[in-house]
């Protein structure tokens, strides 16, 4: 968790200083282009920084990689917090694009302080939400047919972000943290049941050899833990669904944003200049480059620092007690799992136009809209295209079994119907066996005049 909240959190940040450093720099000393502000760099740096590496993860699915893997689990764990707190800071920024703003102490304090109010409170919402929506689907148990389940498991999933809008927070962030609490509630870990039975053990015995502690306690632990379990509220058909439902969904509406993006690519609200292309395209990729070999570095001194500490000096030496060690082979990989993707796109819609009369927001939005689309097209066809060679040559060989393939998924569901097949044809042979004697004799009869004639 220690190299996930670095690169999520603190590479961030630092990811956005050192885009927009750049992009200001290299506008500026160009003659052929527009010089971008401090303000749109700092704006483009944030909305850049939130990365959508699907292309990586599906590379390393198809390798045979799983959320066993060390960077499979730093890839999807940075992609998730990432995005939260690229968006917050994109809406804190936001507010600087207001030419009559002065820009001192006061103002840096106050947008420090919105900063940590809406990530702070967006995630309160979202985790309150979830608990609302656990004590809901454990007191609904069993009394809601599955369609009703997965419909209000995606209205349970929307309260959130539209509590969160209504206050201008950052509902994206309320939907992540909602999505944690009813990922590990609502839907429930998969657990053996020797690891349930000792719990429940572990809980009657420390719960009986307390004596101190008062019936309406241990009753309110245990209402808790009835509700608050990794077992789930969802049916078994219903926890199927609605696994199906959000991949539908997410899969719609991430092609919905890069077609949207082809078809909108050369329209006159893009104002495209090759310079500019070319900072921005250089200015994100290399704030991502300085961003993880450093805060690699700092990872990999806290997790040494932290195990060392811990670790009892008369046990052996072992990696599992050493931590997450970041080395030159996952830091290229994470270099290039650095895409830009719907987020990016989504949040430089955002940007509003300048206004003659408030003199409030940009007037190179339509510059931003290029760089941003010249930046996420980059990233996801060369960055993305180029890291299953990138895999093979840094010696991250494939563990997927050939014999393993798209027919095994598609052979599944037939047998469980042939499974379901063998069991009527069971039942008819049971049946059979308790026909009447007489109707027995009868069938032997004709069959022995069939063999006859």
């Amino acid at each position: 968790i220690v190299p996930i909240a670095i690169f999520s959190i603190i590479g961030t940040l630092a990811s956005t200083a050192f885009t927009a450093a750049i992009l200001h720099k290299g506008s500026s000393l160009l003659h052929h282009c527009t010089t971008i502000p401090v303000k749109e760099s700092m704006v483009f740096g944030a909305l850049i920084s939130s990365i959508d590496p699907i292309a990586v993860l599906s590379v390393l699915n198809s390798m045979g990689m799983t959320d066993a893997d060390t960077i499979y689990v730093l890839i999807f764990g940075e992609s998730l917090l990432n995005d939260g707190v690229a968006i917050v800071l994109f809406q804190t920024l936001v507010h600087f694009l207001d030419e009559s703003l002065v820009i001192d102490g006061d103002v840096v304090a106050d947008a420090a302080m919105h900063f940590f109010v809406v990530a702070i409170g967006s995630i309160a919402v979202g985790a309150f939400s979830g608990a609302c929506a656990t004590i809901y689907f454990a007191s609904f148990h069993g009394c809601q047919t599955p369609m009703v389940e997965v419909i209000m498991f995606c209205c349970w999933s929307f309260i959130p972000y539209y509590i969160c809008d209504m206050v201008e927070w950052s509902g994206i962030v309320a939907i992540v943290a909602n999505g944690f609490v009813m990922d590990l509630y609502v839907i429930g870990q998969k657990q053996s049941p020797e690891a349930t039975v000792d719990e429940e053990i572990e809980f009657l015995v420390n719960g009986a050899s307390n004596g101190s502690v008062s019936r309406a306690r241990q009753s309110r632990q245990q209402w808790c833990l009835r509700i608050f379990n990794y077992e789930g509220h969802l049916s078994q058909i219903a926890d199927s669904h609605v696994h199906f439902v959000i991949e539908i969904f997410a899969t719609l509406m991430e092609t919905a944003i890069f077609a949207y993006l082809g078809l909108f690519l050369f329209s006159p609200r893009y104002h495209w200049n090759g310079y500019l292309t070319a900072i921005s395209i250089f200015a994100t990729v290399m704030g991502r480059c300085a961003m993880v070999p450093v805060f690699s570095h700092l990872a990999n001194v806290f997790n040494k620092m932290s195990t060392g500490k811990d670790r009892p000096s008369c046990l052996p030496h072992s990696d599992k007690l050493e931590g997450v060690h970041i080395d030159r082979r996952m830091q290229l990989v994470l270099v290039f799992a650095g895409l830009r993707g719907a987020m990016s796109f989504a949040l430089v819609e955002h940007i509003p136009m300048f206004d003659t009369t408030t003199l409030q927001g940009s007037r190179l939005k339509p510059e931003l809209k290029a760089m941003t689309s010249a930046s996420v097209m980059f990233t996801v066809f060369i960055l993305g295209g180029a890291t299953s060679f990138l895999m093979e040559s840094l010696g991250y060989s494939s563990r997927v079994d050939p014999n393993r393939g798209q027919d095994e998924l598609e052979i599944a569901p037939l047998m469980q119907k042939e499974k379901r097949g063998s069991n009527i044809s069971r039942g008819a042979v049971s049946s059979g066996v308790a026909v009447s004697d007489n109707g027995s004799r009868h069938s032997n009869s004709s069959m022995r005049q069939r063999s006859v004639h």
